[in-house]
């Protein structure tokens, strides 16, 4: 009898999680993934504003990068709409909005994204910007940008199984989930039982690492392992690559001796 009840309880769930509209997913997954990489930057102290900049540019770029893909992906069966300089249609009383070319391209409140170029597009983004345009040091932006973004691609997974009733899709979605909370953890534990910063410094850098390593080989089996596209074989190699391209960079920036400019009030001139 109880078991009855509880499954009927949880099919409720699932039919409520099913009828939320794709906007409020996708959003509630944006404003969690902004939480995430502005915790991490906090911690280097960086400007708030610079962080929001550039995640907000890279979300832009994702969804644009992951809508184009789609597209290229499923161009047969964008090729059958026919081309209308207007945005609607209207047939007796009824209107029907971004249904015909080039319209339907914006369309994007209809699932049509690809997840794996959104999530390469936030990662190549906000590394360009952190590393070309503001400049920052990598080690303080590596874990952020990487978790940030994994944060995402997990929600995005638990948010498909629950969509299509596939499991499977949870599973995945979550074991990523629970790689960062599991660096959470370890972080706030090794906060309080290492005194020295130096040791600490290294013990986070290489079991952060570790990590990313771990679930970059995860997420690339996930992939590798299902029937994809010559296209998508590539932005899971190009992912790859950049994982283990950026652990190395990690750790060279993570040698580095700290440099402390003295103020110029404080430096001598010269005479001659």
């Amino acid at each position: 009898m109880l078991t009855n009840i509880s499954m009927e309880w949880i099919n409720k769930v699932l039919e409520s999680i099913q009828k939320v509209p794709q906007i409020v997913v996708v959003s509630l997954i944006v404003i969690l993934g902004l939480y995430v990489f502005w915790r991490g930057c906090a911690q280097s102290r960086k400007n708030r504003s610079s962080v929001f900049d550039i995640f907000l540019f890279s979300g832009f770029f994702a969804v644009l990068v992951g809508r184009v893909v789609h597209i290229i992906l499923e161009w047969d069966s964008y090729s059958s709409y026919i081309w209308y300089w207007l945005p609607y249609e209207k047939y007796g009383d009824k209107v029907y909005l971004f249904r015909l070319l080039p319209w339907r391209f914006v369309s994007i409140w209809d699932g049509g994204i690809v997840i794996l170029a959104a999530f390469l597009a936030v990662i190549l983004s906000m590394t360009f910007f952190s590393l070309v345009i503001k400049k920052w040091r990598w080690k303080d932006m590596f874990f952020p940008i990487y978790y940030c973004a994994i944060t995402m691609l997990g929600c995005s997974f638990v948010c498909v199984g629950f969509k299509t009733g596939i499991s499977d899709w949870i599973y995945k979605g979550s074991v990523l989930i629970g790689v960062l909370l599991l660096f959470s953890i370890f972080t706030k534990f090794i906060y309080k039982i290492v005194k020295n910063p130096l040791v600490e410094k290294y013990v986070l850098g290489y079991i952060g690492v570790g990590i990313v390593l771990l679930s970059s080989a995860y997420i690339s089996y996930m992939y590798f392992s299902s029937k994809l596209t010559f296209f998508e074989n590539i932005l899971v190699g190009i992912f790859g690559i950049w994982s283990l391209v950026m652990s190395e960079a990690y750790f060279l920036d993570l040698k580095k001796a700290s440099v402390n400019i003295e103020r110029v009030s404080s430096v001598r001139s010269v005479t001659a």
